[in-house]
């Protein structure tokens, strides 16, 4: 039997995730008497609902650490963190009600198979459909007699998202879902989530290093740099926002206060981003042009490695 929704979700939420001011800390290693490790530093969040938000960063900018504080299973030291309109206390340690994540397949014994899996989410998760969850697999081909130790790494991802989705969330998370998957599969999950998302009351909130194509798939890009946020929008805003620059590298000058972000050679030349209010009075050799996704997202971070701070400032 599903849990029952808390009262204030009866009202339609215009935001599924408000983060402000989060920090979080973590353990170091298993080094007790060592200070913890400040992961997230003053970062703000913003999920809408009914949207698709991708997280996008380095490794180690704290994308997953973020992830798993807002599903419940990470206690921060400081800030606020509201989740399908429930307030997040700071040393919570469980999911939000109407929320899922990606399960750790690993930590089940190896020798279970899909089958042992749905058996014991039906005893713990409220709302676990293991009809949904069997239906999943058959379209992501994961076998479902299969130990889970044979299977594949793509296999086990494919066998996490399957999990997550048969609780049918309002707020699906899901941390490098199109990891180790060969084309095909990141396809025909692609494809289930677009289904997912036309019906009403869903939202998708995840990290990716995979940006190929996502233009028609994530509404809204969040860059995390060094544990704090640097640049969010809607993905076309952003794309209307900036500009691609192609120039001479004597006529660029880079660092703090100058438009140019993230300079880089191209061999003849350099080419660095500029949001388009500062184009004016480029140098008449300048080549100018609209960049995909993947382009703002790695200019953003090579900028961000000197000038974080002073990037998030400018450009949130």
């Amino acid at each position: 039997m599903n849990q029952q929704l808390p009262q204030q979700m009866s009202q339609p939420l215009s935001n599924a995730v408000m983060v402000r001011d989060l920090e979080v800390r973590i353990p170091s290693g298993d080094r007790s008497y060592a200070e913890p490790l400040l992961i997230v530093r003053g970062l703000d969040l913003t999920v809408p609902a009914g949207q698709v938000t991708a997280l996008v960063g380095a490794n180690g900018a704290g994308k997953t650490t973020t992830l798993r504080t807002v599903a419940g299973a990470l206690a921060f030291s400081t800030g606020t963190v509201e989740v399908l309109g429930t307030a997040l206390g700071p040393a919570r340690v469980r999911p939000p009600l109407g929320a899922a994540s990606m399960p750790d397949i690993s930590a089940y014994p190896r020798r279970w198979t899909p089958q042992h899996v749905a058996r014991l989410r039906e005893r713990v998760v409220p709302g676990f459909d293991s009809a949904r969850f069997e239906e999943l697999l058959t379209t992501f081909g994961v076998p479902h007699q299969r130990e889970l130790r044979r299977l594949s790494r793509g296999q086990a991802t494919q066998l996490g998202i399957a999990a997550a989705l048969a609780q049918d969330p309002q707020l699906l998370i899901l941390d490098e879902p199109f990891a180790h998957l060969d084309p095909l599969a990141r396809t025909e999950l692609i494809e289930v989530l677009r289904d997912v998302m036309a019906h009403e009351g869903h939202t998708l909130l995840l990290a990716t290093h995979d940006l190929d194509g996502m233009e028609r798939f994530v509404d809204q890009l969040v860059v995390i740099a060094q544990g704090r946020d640097v640049l969010s929008g809607e993905v076309e805003s952003l794309r209307e926002e900036f500009l691609l620059c192609d120039l001479d590298r004597t006529d660029v000058e880079t660092g703090p206060g100058q438009p140019f972000l993230g300079a880089s050679s191209t061999g003849t030349g350099t080419r660095a981003l500029i949001a388009v209010d500062d184009a004016v009075g480029l140098p008449a050799g300048a080549s100018l042009r609209r960049p995909d996704v993947s382009e703002i997202v790695t200019h953003v971070l090579r900028a961000a490695r000197t000038d974080a701070p002073s990037l998030r400032r400018t450009h949130r």
